[in-house]
Order: C-alpha cells, then structure tokens, then sequence
C-alpha cells in the first residue's frame, strides 16, 4: 500500500476517471450489482450504466469510509470485511450489516462499527 493512499480503497476507484467506482467496489466487498445497487439505493441498469457516477460519489464515500473503519479493526483482511459485512448480526435483529445498509440503517451499521472500535461489548 501506498502511504498516501491509506485514506482510500484503491480497489473501489476507477482508474481512468479516479472516482469511486459501484462495480468495482461491489466486487471488492463480495456483493453484486443488484445487492450494491439496493445499498446505495440506484438500480443496477444504472449502476452497470455508470458505475462511476458524479451523483454516487457521496455515498460511495460513505461506503468506503465504513470499510477502512473495519479493515482497521481486521488487521487488514478484506476476507474478514466481507464475511463481516455477509454474516447476520443479533446487533442488527439478525440481519446481515449489507442488508441492513439496503433496508436504510446506515446509521445502525455505522454505530455497530463504533462499538467495535470502542471495544465495547456487542
């Protein structure tokens, strides 16, 4: 990894244009289109359309600042982050984190992530 790009998921950006990239970063966290598609709350004709779209930008920043929270917390593995994000939580009802960001919990998701920053008991 390059120092200066600790801040970023180089596997969710696109190369030639530099902004975060929907498919890309769907393939990174093991999600599909249409799974990544109801996250972010687009459809997936248009996220495959364009994947890197200006109106994406802040939710997919959103997204990804979430993953680098906990590829902190998991030393690194991306492996972990996706099994995380796929694995129901009783935090969550039960509910996968993925599929609780589709339902519009975001903000549960992203107070679960602090929990676990916090060491608190989850």
């Amino acid at each position: 990894m390059i120092p200066a790009l600790r801040h970023t998921l180089l596997e969710g950006h696109n190369p030639q244009s530099g902004r975060f990239d929907a498919l890309r970063l769907a393939k990174a966290l093991g999600l599909s289109v249409t799974e990544m598609a109801e996250v972010l709350g687009y459809t997936p004709r248009g996220l495959r359309a364009n994947p890197d779209s200006k109106n994406l930008q802040g939710k997919l920043g959103e997204l990804v600042s979430l993953v680098l929270r906990l590829l902190e917390e998991f030393d690194g593995s991306m492996g972990h982050v996706r099994i995380w994000l796929h694995a129901p939580h009783p935090a969550l009802g039960g509910v996968a984190p993925y599929k609780a960001m589709h339902r519009g919990d975001f903000a549960a998701v992203e107070a679960l992530v602090a929990a676990m920053e916090e060491g608190s008991p989850l």
